[in-house]
Formats: structure tokens, C-alpha cells, sequence
């Protein structure tokens, strides 16, 4: 007990020399500073060494503001005996000019009035910080009309009341002198209590950015161990979709596939003969169109063979067709169909009629083919192969995603940890602009 006690007189002698600036030498001659006091804190420590700053503080300022107040005091009944005085004094104006005696009168009636009013205002108990700026703004107002006054009235009161000019003179100045150290030091202490307010604020940004370092150091490691499942999953469907690749049913599927490819070829091939029969006839076929008296299901079958013969080509239109063609060449032969060249269209619809027999035995052999290959692709089940490599996109995915925000919470660590030091500097920094003692903040 009795050494905190001594810290504590160490640390209100200290403030009250920063806070007032005694001890301070009027020769130019100036001692060696006193090295400022040095004290190890931990963080959590800090709001209650600004509490006892804060205390020593206001304890400092009532006390100081008690004492101005018991001298103000004596000073006010001074300057009302002065100001009685004063109206007693006839000033010796009997001889002088009448307006300007009225003028003097006037000057002297208000200083007094106001003096005595002034004088007599009853200032507040002080028990509290409230109560000193309370104590401050009422005497600062008093001690305003009592100088306003004089300054209005100071050619009457210099002139013809000089002997009373020195003593308000000096009064005043000295209770306006210890009223505005009262000011200042208010002022000091809204300035303390801001400065208090920053530390308080960089502490809690401190606590919020340890706690988030925890919680971004939970979510990584959380994150990390969802990858390291996640690998262990897109091995696993890894090594599900080799297996399924190397099975015999696989290889099957796969060589399915290449004969459907095949067919294709076959298909173009095929197609790209009839296509090329046809053009031949195009013209006397696009002619017909308009001419001709058929039925709307054989004259869209007409449409669709110009447009595409080889899906039109099939064994329910076979009988058809040939009708079409029949007509098309009667057309052609009576003129009813103009073309440039009867004989060779009568020629070319001619070999056509001869073709589309094979034709249609051709296109019904490729589908007969490709149905029968296609209905041994029915007998395997591609459906588990397509869930394994979707699964096997999704974890990769998820595991890109979760790579990407693991590298978002590192740098965000990063700058939060650096933070951290120089918010540490900033309090340590205001803690000494506001004690006499230099105070470091030890890491917890």
C-alpha cells in the first residue's frame, strides 16, 4: 500500500508540473530535465491508468478552481467597496461642462450599478467537473460585464475617477488572469477526455482485430481441413471413373460409339449421291410445284424431297415419289413444264426413277444399322459414369473456391496482425502526451 501510494504522489507532482508548468527556472539558465518515469503495462491495464489519470486530473482541477474561488471572493467584495466608494466620489464635476458632466455621470452610474450587481452573483459549490465549468462560465460572464463595462466607461473612469482606475484595474486583471488559467485548464481537460476517447476506440479496435485474428485463423483451419477431404474425394471418384473406364463394358460402349461414327460417313456418303441425282432435276421439279394438280400431302412431299431428298426418301414414300416423278416427266414432256433441254431432263427424271429403289434400300440398310447399334448402346448404363465426373468437376470446383478464399483470409490476417503493433504505438503515443509517465504496453 504504502509504495502505491508513493507511485501515485510520483505521478500527481509529475502532472501537476506538465499540467501547470511549475518548477520552471525564470533565469535563462535552465536545469537538465528530469528523465520522465518509465512503467511496463499490459493492454488490459490501459483503461484503468486512464482512469487514474483522469481522476488525478479532476481531483487537480476542483481543488484548483476551490482555490481560485476562495480568492476571487475577497476580490469581489474589493471591487464593490471600490465601486461604493466611487458613488460616494463627487468626481469635483460641479465646474465642468454641463453635457460633459452628464456624460461623466452616466459612466460612472453604470460602472457602479454593474459593479454591484456583478459583485454580489452567488458562484456554485464545487464538488465536481460539471461544477468547475458551471463555476467557470459564471464567473466568466461576471468578470466580461465587469470588464465591458469599464472599457465602455474608460475615458470617464481614467479622467475623472483616476484614483479608482488602478485598484478596478488591477482586481480585475488578477481575477480574470486566474479565471482564464481555470479556461485553459478546462480546455486541457476536454482535450484529455478526447484523447482519452481515441485510446478507448483504438483499444476496442485492438479487441475486434484480436478477435477477428481468431476467427480467420478458426475459418483456415476449418477451410483447410474441407480440402484436405475434398482431395481425398476427387481421388476417390478419380480412381471410380478409371475403373469404370477399364471395364470391358467401357471398352464396348467405346467401340460402339467409334462404329456410330463410322456410319456417319456412310450416311453423308449416301446422302451427298442422292442430293447430287436430284440437283439434276431441280429445275423441272421447282416448276412442277406451281403447276401441278397434286393433292397438299403429296405437294409438301414435293417441298420437302426438292429441299432435302434423303430424309423423304424412306419406304412409306417410295410409291409416292415415283408418282411425283411420273407426273413431273408427263409435265415436262407436254410443255406444261418449260425447261431449257426437254430431252435431257426427260433423260436425267428417267434414271432417277431407275435410282430411287436403291436409294431406298440404301437409306432403310443404314438406319436398319444404326438402330441395331444403337439399341446395344441401351444395354449400358453410362448414367454412373456421368455422376462420377460431375461429382469429380464439383469438388474440384469447391476446392478451387476454397484455395481462393483461404488466400483472401492469409492476406487479411496478414494486414490485421501488422495492425495491430501500430495501434499499440498510437496508444502508447497518447498515453504519454497526456502523463508525466512514459509508459510501454507489453505484449499479453
Amino acid at each position: 500500500f504504502y509504495h502505491r501510494y508513493v507511485k501515485i504522489f510520483k505521478i500527481v507532482i509529475l502532472d501537476l508540473i506538465m499540467l501547470f508548468g511549475w518548477g520552471k527556472k525564470k533565469s535563462e539558465k535552465q536545469e537538465p530535465e528530469m528523465a520522465p518515469q518509465k512503467e511496463q503495462i499490459l493492454r488490459s491495464d490501459v483503461p484503468n491508468v486512464i482512469d487514474e489519470i483522469q481522476s488525478i486530473r479532476t481531483k487537480t482541477i476542483i481543488a484548483e478552481t476551490k482555490t481560485f474561488k476562495n480568492k476571487i471572493k475577497p476580490r469581489c467584495e474589493t471591487i464593490l467597496h471600490i465601486a461604493i466608494d466611487l458613488e460616494r466620489d463627487t468626481l469635483n464635476v460641479d465646474d465642468i461642462d454641463i453635457h460633459l458632466k452628464r456624460l461623466v455621470e452616466r459612466g460612472k452610474k453604470e460602472v457602479i450599478s454593474i459593479i454591484k450587481r456583478e459583485s454580489i452573483v452567488q458562484l456554485p459549490e464545487i464538488n465536481s467537473y460539471d461544477d468547475v465549468k458551471i463555476f467557470n462560465a459564471t464567473s466568466s460572464k461576471m468578470l466580461k460585464k465587469i470588464g465591458d463595462a469599464l472599457g465602455r466607461q474608460s475615458n470617464v473612469i481614467h479622467i475623472f475617477a483616476k484614483k479608482y482606475a488602478g485598484k478596478l484595474k488591477g482586481d480585475l486583471k488578477i481575477m480574470t488572469d486566474g479565471n482564464d488559467e481555470i479556461t485553459r485548464i478546462i480546455t486541457n481537460h476536454t482535450e484529455l477526455e478526447t484523447k482519452t476517447e481515441n485510446i478507448l476506440e483504438i483499444i476496442s479496435d485492438i479487441q475486434q482485430s484480436r478477435k477477428l485474428i481468431d476467427n480467420l485463423g478458426d475459418q483456415e483451419k476449418q477451410d483447410n481441413k474441407t480440402i484436405d477431404e475434398l482431395v481425398a474425394k476427387i481421388e476417390h471418384a478419380k480412381g471410380e471413373i478409371k475403373n469404370i473406364k477399364n471395364s470391358s463394358e467401357y471398352t464396348e460402349f467405346l467401340h460402339i460409339n467409334e462404329k456410330l461414327d463410322s456410319l456417319s460417313t456412310e450416311k453423308n456418303k449416301i446422302k451427298d449421291e442422292i442430293e447430287h441425282q436430284f440437283t439434276k432435276i431441280s429445275r423441272p421439279l421447282n416448276k412442277y410445284v406451281y403447276v401441278s394438280s397434286l393433292d397438299k400431302p403429296q405437294k409438301k412431299l414435293l417441298v420437302n424431297l426438292i429441299a432435302n431428298p434423303y430424309n423423304e426418301l424412306v419406304d412409306s414414300n417410295k410409291r409416292d415419289i415415283l408418282q411425283i416423278l411420273e407426273s413431273t416427266r408427263k409435265g415436262v414432256q407436254s410443255g406444261s413444264v418449260s425447261v431449257k433441254d426437254t430431252d435431257k431432263s426427260l433423260l436425267q427424271i428417267d434414271e432417277i426413277l431407275s435410282l430411287i429403289p436403291g436409294f431406298s434400300e440404301k437409306i432403310s440398310v443404314f438406319n436398319r444399322s444404326k438402330s441395331d447399334i444403337e439399341s446395344k448402346l441401351l444395354g449400358f448404363n453410362n448414367d454412373q459414369l456421368r455422376q462420377k465426373e460431375s461429382a469429380l468437376s464439383m469438388h474440384k470446383n469447391d476446392k478451387s473456391s476454397l484455395e481462393s478464399k483461404i488466400s483472401s483470409i492469409e492476406k487479411e490476417l496478414k494486414d490485421t496482425t501488422e495492425i495491430i503493433p501500430k495501434f499499440v504505438k498510437s496508444v502508447e503515443s497518447i498515453l504519454n502526451e497526456i502523463s508525466a509517465v512514459q509508459y510501454v504496453i507489453r505484449t499479453e
